[in-house]
């Protein structure tokens, strides 16, 4: 776990990602999120900022000796989350316990990013 003072600055970090996102800065995004990786690998907003912010950069162009990438297998997408509020545009990615989308906040009138958890092989 981070220092509280690195804690501090993470937090500095993610907000500035944040306020970038508003902005649709994603070059800027990108760049808090992976400072925030460098130090935290595991720290999930950081992940869904970068991922955010992968998706709205157009991709590098791919040449003959440089296959493109392949793009994850994406769940059926749902339409919206929370009764309407966040509409779904796209699923952005999965780790081993949530999947990621895209989604524009109708209230806040800005994108988002959803975690949301996957309940598959939990005991009920």
């Amino acid at each position: 776990m981070p220092s509280e003072r690195i804690q501090r600055q993470i937090d500095r970090l993610l907000d500035e990602a944040e306020a970038a996102a508003a902005e649709k800065n994603w070059a800027y995004v990108a760049d808090c999120a992976r400072k925030v990786l460098a130090v935290d690998a595991g720290n999930e907003d950081a992940t869904a900022f970068l991922s955010m912010a992968e998706g709205q950069e157009p991709p590098p162009p791919t040449t003959a000796s440089q296959p493109a990438a392949a793009t994850p297998s994406a769940p059926p997408l749902p339409a919206s989350f929370a009764g309407g509020r966040y509409a779904v545009r796209r699923f952005l990615g999965e780790g081993g316990r949530k999947r990621v989308y895209l989604a524009h906040d109708e209230k806040l009138k800005r994108d988002v990013a959803v975690a949301v958890i996957k309940t598959d092989g939990l005991d009920t």
